[in-house]
């Protein structure tokens, strides 16, 4: 199918540590974080947060997740190495589940961490100062196995909502932007031929700048049904600096319009981001199960007959 559509990426994946085994129960997990987790038609939902009442000095006594764990790489690099020497794809190290303030959220609840920005600022700093640490922990250890043979580090931070941010500008940039600036650092220091993609949905355009400013090459996901999210606007502003990946709206366009419809839209996004380069064309999002099939195949097949006729 990848042969077929002519699509040029492939990913690899951080393992599982040996000690943490995957257990289901009456449809109900417990991550690696202590998040559980609850299944919800084809999703599984957070029920319980590990952190919801905890203070700051919980927080050294809290299981964290060993980044160490040698089951995380078992295989990885020789698993990515094939990939670099017998294929031609453009391999992505895929993301490490959310990002550091998506886990904070996840593991604190995303109303008590929304209060915390405000109230406890001081549990909100060491919160993510220990997710910082953490991720600092398990990137080392990914670069270590793949960096030699990834083009590219995924990661994730929503940081929109569907009608505007869902952090304000300032406390993004006084607790979230320095860690990510951090991380990002971080990997670009040590796997020094990468680039970074960072996936956020929403309406992100007033952040778009400060994550260029940390080190973002790829922004993914483009939503362009969410407002403020015109992609003439964000090419314009923004495409000497990044490369956009996605833009093709799963929220109402691919589920709703016919084929037809679809591949004109396709054409457009194409030749509005992809002009002088720079765009990477995929859905902006996982395709639900309420998308007609042909609706995909007219993703893919209305680009390669655009590269066909240039």
């Amino acid at each position: 199918m990848k042969q077929e559509y002519g699509c040029d990426f492939t990913r690899i994946a951080l393992k599982s540590a040996d000690s943490w085994e995957l257990k289901i129960e009456n449809d109900r997990f417990t991550d690696e974080f202590g998040i559980v987790r609850q299944k919800a038609s084809i999703y599984y939902d957070i029920v319980e947060y590990p952190l919801a009442d905890a203070d700051r000095s919980d927080l050294e006594n809290f299981n964290w997740p060993d980044p160490h764990d040698p089951g995380r790489t078992r295989g990885l690099k020789e698993e990515a190495k094939k990939l670099y020497q017998e294929t031609d794809y453009v391999i992505i190290a895929d993301m490490i589940s959310g990002g550091i303030f998506e886990q904070a959220l996840r593991m604190r609840g995303y109303r008590q961490f929304f209060l915390d920005l405000v109230e406890n600022q001081d549990f909100a700093h060491a919160l993510l100062d220990k997710l910082l640490e953490v991720y600092l922990g398990l990137y080392e250890n990914y670069i270590e196995a793949v960096g030699d043979y990834t083009h590219i580090f995924a990661l994730a931070d929503d940081l929109g909502m569907q009608n505007g941010l869902i952090v304000s500008p300032s406390h993004y940039r006084e607790f979230i932007k320095p860690r990510q600036r951090q991380l990002y650092k971080f990997i670009k220091e040590r796997a020094e031929d990468s680039y970074i993609f960072h996936h956020s949905c929403g309406s992100i355009f007033p952040l778009i700048g400060d994550l260029i400013e940390v080190g973002v090459d790829i922004l993914q996901s483009v939503q362009t049904s969410a407002s403020n999210m015109d992609i003439r606007k964000i090419k314009q502003e923004f495409g000497q600096d990044l490369t956009f990946y996605g833009a093709i709206d799963v929220q109402h366009m691919l589920p709703e319009r016919s084929a037809a419809e679809v591949a004109e839209v396709v054409k457009e996004t194409i030749n509005i981001l992809g002009q002088d380069g720079g765009y990477v064309l995929s859905a902006s999002h996982n395709i639900q199960p309420d998308v007609p099939p042909e609706n995909i195949d007219a993703i893919f097949k209305t680009s390669l007959e655009m590269h066909k006729n240039q």
